[in-house]
Order: C-alpha cells, then sequence, then structure tokens
C-alpha cells in the first residue's frame, strides 16, 4: 500500500513521543511527500517551533532520502480546485490530496482532516484519509 504524509503528522517525528515512533514507521514503509508537505514542515520547525536550520535541513535531507517526493504543477492545482468544491476542503488541503492521488496513493496520513473520508478521484481511483494516531 502505497502512502502519503502531511505535513502535522511530520511534525510529530521532531519529537520524543510515541507519536514520533508511530512517524518512523510510516516512513520506513512506501511513504510519499509532496514539495508542499517538506514546505510547510520546514515553516512550522522554523517558525513555530524555532529550531536551528542546520537541524531542520538534516531532518528535510532526510526526508528527501526516504520519502518519493512529488513536485506540483498546474494539473495538482486543479484537480485541487475540482476537490475543494465536492470534499469542502480548504486549498491548501485539496492540493495534499490531490498530490496524494496524483502520485498514486491509496492512503494519506493526516492528523487533521477527515479521518476515513474517501476521495474519489476522476480516474476512478480512491484514497482514504487516515489519523494514524487513532
Amino acid at each position: 500500500m502505497k502512502s502519503f504524509i502531511d505535513s502535522n503528522v511530520l511534525i510529530y517525528w521532531t519529537d520524543d513521543s510515541t507519536r514520533a515512533d508511530v512517524v518512523e514507521q510510516l516512513l520506513a514503509a512506501d511513504a510519499s511527500i509532496s514539495i508542499q508537505v517538506l514546505n510547510e514542515f520546514t515553516n512550522v520547525l522554523f517558525k513555530k517551533r524555532a529550531l536551528p536550520l542546520k537541524q531542520i535541513r538534516k531532518w528535510c535531507d532526510t526526508l528527501l532520502d526516504v520519502c518519493e517526493v512529488h513536485e506540483l504543477s498546474v494539473k495538482t492545482h486543479s484537480l485541487a480546485l475540482q476537490l475543494m468544491s465536492k470534499y469542502k476542503l480548504s486549498f491548501y488541503d485539496a492540493n495534499i490530496v490531490s498530490a496524494a492521488g496524483l502520485a498514486g496513493c491509496d492512503v494519506l496520513y493526516s492528523e487533521d482532516m477527515q479521518d476515513g473520508l474517501v476521495v474519489r478521484f476522476p480516474d476512478k481511483t480512491s484514497l482514504s484519509i487516515r489519523n494514524p494516531f487513532r
């Protein structure tokens, strides 16, 4: 099963907690992220947690090594607009869902999207949103 990890889940990876262990397991599987997720991860660690940029770079380099990283495109944006309307998602959440769907993922791990929601894409594929901490 191919998975996609949202930035709000990845943030726990930097903690010393049981949630960090869960994220480690997700990263050890066939994990994908998008550039947007990488950017949000960096922004939260730098602005909200005030962590040193050197440490943030190490974590980002690790993510680049262990995850399949997907670029955002016009296709991602266009699909996100469709998903916003159909599933009442915020624009940024819709972009993450869109990127996960275009990456061919089966599950999106997110803490703040609707746990259990199944998103159906125009190509007839689907994506399940799951909170990995429940």
